[in-house]
């Protein structure tokens, strides 16, 4: 499935906004956990298997001034692939077993949530839905927000909260559940290759857009002619086999975190079987090929040398469904419900061409770009070498390429989703 947004829900963005749902600070009454790790525990942080004289590839950075929330202002595509999988988590709500057993709340897991602001949404209609479903408006729903230990917790906490309002890519507020009452939030900062909470305590797990950042890195690209497993004609084999690794592990925690009949939502990126994945699809140019001819400027500019121009190795993976699925008969208390692929476009680029956005070249240029640089910065950044003091100046030069090649044919720019929307079930004894 291919999914366009509808311009015409695009509304103005320069009107004035406060948020929502304001919260005095009597409010906070509920318990925030954050789960921070100790020196003894057991935490994969991603970390270089090699490391080169162009820097190692160094664990994914967040962008921006933890407490701003700049990913999710910059991220907007999010949204329209979380608004795509909201019918199918709904629908899963009602068709699992509410727990007869342990905790009167029900628990859901957001993993890999990065601000949280996304999700939010989500997971408003989350918690009526539940709610709903047991004939209880005061059903207590406990939201688990999770991700690595040097995430921005602090923007975690104010969008969840309510303290920061969210709006999406039309300028559509986003609902806070905080304000639904009895809805209690904790953070943890484990990290998602691991077992992240007790066994049998989770309701519901969902995940977006996550799961394909890898535990370890191989950084076999580096020196190589592609910067990314998918765009490789063969899968290099260390990051296959890192991912299919990664994978099992994922779905044995998630096994035993879920109780019997919990769900586990995944939308992750892939490479679908027309060979599309994240910004390469049938529609402009290709990312890719955009963020290679960014960076070799950078080396005509004489900023880096040609060990760094080709020192990129991106720490990701993106599966095809069929690896998706082999691991799963070795997990015995998981089965696949169901799995589809679906294309989102670029909200961005589909705003311009409709003429919606109210946007020059150059001013597309600049609102376009930072929503592939929240994900991207610190790997390209990890590619110069790590003596050089200037990284942030040659970093700030590569996006100011980026954008002048964007601002030539913005029409031809965008970053189009492509992801595995999977529904995972733990079996019932």
């Amino acid at each position: 499935d291919i999914i366009s947004l509808d311009p015409d829900r695009w509304q103005p963005q320069n009107q004035t906004r406060t948020s929502i749902f304001p919260i005095p600070i009597m409010k906070f009454t509920s318990l925030i956990l954050f789960s921070l790790l100790s020196s003894t525990a057991s935490m994969v942080l991603a970390t270089p298997k090699t490391t080169g004289s162009a820097g190692g590839a160094g664990v994914h950075v967040p962008v921006g001034k933890d407490g701003e929330g700049l990913y999710t202002a910059s991220t907007k595509g999010c949204f329209d692939v979380i608004d795509t999988a909201t019918p199918l988590v709904l629908q899963e709500i009602n068709k699992q077993a509410i727990r007869p057993f342990g905790s009167p709340a029900f628990h859901i897991a957001d993993y890999g949530t990065a601000d949280a602001g996304t999700s939010l949404g989500l997971m408003t209609n989350m918690v009526q839905e539940v709610r709903k479903r047991v004939g209880d408006d005061e059903k207590e729903i406990v939201l688990h927000y999770e991700d690595q230990l040097t995430n921005e917790w602090q923007s975690v906490f104010n969008h969840a909260l309510g303290l920061k309002s969210v709006s999406d890519a039309y300028g559509k507020a986003i609902s806070n559940p905080y304000a639904l009452d009895n809805v209690f939030v904790e953070a943890c900062g484990v990290g998602f290759h691991n077992q992240c909470y007790a066994s049998n305590s989770i309701d519901f797990g969902v995940s977006f857009t996550a799961m394909h950042w890898l535990s370890a890195f191989p950084s076999s690209l580096r020196g190589e002619q592609y910067m990314h497993a998918a765009r490789c004609p063969v899968s290099p084999l260390a990051e296959k086999e890192q991912a299919a690794q990664d994978w099992k592990s994922i779905l044995q925690a998630r096994a035993k975190e879920l109780i019997p009949g919990g769900r586990f939502v995944c939308v992750n990126f892939s490479k679908n079987e027309d060979g599309y994945f994240l910004g390469q699809t049938d529609a402009g140019e290709s990312m890719w090929d955009s963020f290679q001819t960014a960076w070799d400027q950078l080396k005509e500019q004489n900023l880096i040398d040609e060990e760094e121009r080709l020192g990129i190795s991106f720490p990701n993976y993106y599966r095809t469904q069929e690896e998706f699925l082999e691991c799963v008969d070795d997990i015995d208390d998981l089965k696949v419900v169901s799995i589809e692929e679906k294309v989102v476009r670029c909200p961005y680029r589909e705003l311009y061409v409709s003429g919606k956005s109210g946007k020059s070249a150059r001013e597309y240029a600049e609102w376009f770009v930072p929503t592939t640089r929240t994900w991207s910065h610190s790997t390209f950044k990890s590619a110069l070498k790590a003596h050089r003091e200037d990284k942030e100046e040659v970093m700030t030069q590569f996006w100011g390429n980026y954008m002048s090649l964007v601002e030539k044919n913005p029409e031809a720019h965008g970053m189009d989703y492509v992801h595995a929307y999977i529904v995972f079930e733990k079996k019932e004894e």
